[in-house]
């Protein structure tokens, strides 16, 4: 019995493979679009797949590119109306198995599938990139996928619960990239659907402060799993942890980071919901200041069509996010909206510049109802051995607003006030992201004073 993916515009086509294939004891699944195929590839884990070239949205030639590219390896039977043999010869090319065109006899079409699935039963399967590894693909359920054979896994970069994030390389471009899948004896239905929810989010995602997703698939053995930017640095937490409280230069520097990038999501429909100083990573830039990359969409939302499947993950009532950096709106269970992620950041700009969180009790429950119903205190009495100029404790008044109608309204008017006390309180004006990646060549040219802060701090 072989799992089988079968695409055709044509539906009595498509009925009467499904109809033969059934009876075969095998599975199908059975659409009639690129965009559908396109998803179940990235979601299952098939033995074949029968593909027509002429599809409404995508057409297959450029679909299979795009899977071959992504480096899927199922084999794929190509259907087509197309005759000449320079048409036959692309599809080959693009990457199918086996090719036949129609008008054809449904015996022959049988036999083709028949000699494809004998074709993959025999062959072995894909072998690690190196021996080093191979205790750790032991471990997570890797040996003999097409995962480890298209990266050398070199070391667990973090495990918890749920999920494990590996640091990897692609063997051909010489790359480094994280590679986060789900642990196997977690494999729930909502568990996979949260994180499935977690990549379309990030794929919609391009800005240099949120971390880039390269591919996401679903191995042989069903874990899904997603391949990321992978970043040399630290969490925003670890660096306050090793190194104490920031320079008042460098909190703002980062906070305007990570309001540029929440902005970005939040301009294209995407909620973060899980802002926290753990999920802010400093990517060491030499020479520059660190570049701020914003990591974790797991608790991410997506507005608007493309959140009705995300949405079902969710029922009236459910809390989501971490207790110390919870709005009160999503502690009570109504909808968050970008002033929900705006209250997150509130939380981790009053811990930069303190060292604590605004809210924090004996428990989770405890502290949520701190944040409902309490007011934090000021900055000076939080931290008394800093001074605050008077404009950051009412950015920090406004953005911890429990009232999202008299909070900041967006990130890009928290942006500004920032960006504003900056240059009121005469620090030098915050740098792009690519100004600080050529910073270094400029100061070669004519180098510059640092302004000196710790008068003001």
């Amino acid at each position: 019995m072989a799992k089988i993916l079968a695409v055709d515009d044509d539906a009595h086509l498509l009925a009467v493979m499904q109809e033969w294939l059934t009876h075969e004891q095998h599975l199908v699944d059975a659409v009639g679009t690129g965009l559908d195929c396109w998803e179940h590839l990235q979601t299952a884990a098939y033995d074949l797949v029968i593909l027509d070239w002429d599809l409404p949205d995508i057409n297959g030639v450029d679909l299979l590119k795009r899977y071959r590219t992504a480096g899927g390896t199922t084999p794929v039977l190509m259907l087509t109306g197309r005759t000449s043999v320079d048409d036959k010869a692309e599809g080959l090319d693009s990457g199918a198995d086996d090719y036949i065109t129609k008008p054809f006899h449904m015996k022959e079409l049988f036999a083709r599938i028949r000699a494809a699935l004998r074709k993959g039963e025999s062959l072995p399967p894909p072998k690690p990139l190196a021996t080093s590894n191979q205790e750790l693909l032991n471990n997570y359920g890797l040996v003999g996928t097409s995962l480890a054979a298209r990266y050398e896994f070199i070391d667990v970069l973090g495990e918890g619960g749920v999920g494990v994030v590996f640091k990897a390389r692609h063997p051909i471009l010489d790359k480094l990239v994280a590679v986060k899948m789900i642990q196997k004896n977690e494999l729930n239905e909502e568990i996979v659907a949260r994180f499935e929810t977690e990549a379309r989010a990030i794929s919609h995602l391009d800005h240099p402060n949120i971390a880039t997703v390269y591919d996401y698939g679903v191995t042989e053995r069903r874990q899904p799993f997603m391949v990321m930017e992978f970043i040399e640095g630290k969490t925003l937490d670890q660096v306050m942890r090793e190194r104490g409280l920031l320079s008042f230069e460098e909190a703002l520097d980062i906070l305007i980071q990570i309001c540029d990038g929440m902005s970005h999501a939040h301009k294209i429909g995407i909620l973060h919901r899980d802002l926290k100083s753990s999920n802010l990573m400093l990517k060491e830039v030499a020479g520059s200041p660190d570049v701020l990359k914003i990591l974790d969409f797991g608790c991410a939302k997506l507005r608007g069509l493309r959140a009705q499947k995300s949405q079902a993950l969710t029922y009236s009532g459910e809390i989501v996010g971490s207790p110390l950096y919870i709005s009160p709106e999503q502690i009570h269970g109504k909808d968050a909206d970008e002033r929900s992620d705006v209250y997150s950041l509130g939380c981790v700009i009053y811990e930069v510049l303190t060292d604590c969180v605004p809210h924090v009790a004996e428990d989770a429950i405890a502290t949520m109802v701190k944040h409902v119903s309490e007011d934090v205190l000021p900055l000076h009495q939080a931290c008394p051995n800093r001074t605050f100029p008077h404009e950051m404790d009412q950015v920090v008044s406004k953005v911890l607003e429990k009232d999202p109608e008299k909070r900041y309204q967006s990130m890009c008017e928290l942006r500004t006030d920032l960006e504003q006390l900056r240059r009121k309180v005469g620090l030098k004006g915050s740098t792009t992201w690519w100004q600080r990646l050529v910073g270094p060549l400029v100061k070669k040219l004519k180098p510059s004073a640092t302004a000196d802060t710790s008068s003001r701090l």
